[in-house]
């Protein structure tokens, strides 16, 4: 091997070690956040209205997406109902209908709640219930979507 030969194997090893270390960065990343997002929820609009019945009390419309991340070939049924985080739930949330998302297909959502302090909306957490992984029921399985994480796409209509 001369020495033309041995350098071009140096720089391909080099280039697939680059390769691999992002690769695994960007993998590493999506496994971290997955801990606490087993599905990717994207909202892309929080609207609060005033009740009609009740000046203090606000009805909120959250409209979005939930995805597999992209390494997931599951196929996740679900509904989204109102969860607890402390003392804060939101109130009078009907559950969804059932979602289905999976790599080649996203759901789209809509919650609907009210709220007497929209302050509290970042506090609140909406659960999967009625999981089904591949067919198969999956009640262990914590798929949550973190209000807190979309504040900042509240509007409030007039």
């Amino acid at each position: 091997m001369n020495k033309t030969e041995r350098k071009a194997v140096v720089v391909i090893f080099e280039i697939l070690a680059v390769v691999i270390i992002i690769g695994l960065i960007i993998l590493g990343t999506n496994v971290l956040k997955n801990r606490w997002h087993k599905i990717d929820f994207n909202v892309t609009e929080i609207v609060a209205q005033r009740s009609e019945d009740n000046e203090e009390l606000y009805h909120v419309t959250v409209h979005g997406t939930a995805d597999t991340w992209f390494y997931d070939f599951n196929t996740y049924k679900f509904k989204l109902v109102a969860g607890t985080s402390g003392y804060y739930i939101a109130k009078n949330s009907p559950n969804t209908t059932y979602l289905t998302v999976n790599h080649n297909h996203t759901a789209e959502f809509t919650l609907e709640f009210d709220t007497y302090n929209l302050d509290d909306i970042k506090n609140y957490t909406f659960y999967g219930r009625s999981i089904y992984i591949n067919g198969n029921s999956k009640e262990g399985t914590d798929i949550r979507m973190f209000m807190s994480e979309f504040v900042d796409k509240l509007e409030i209509a007039e």
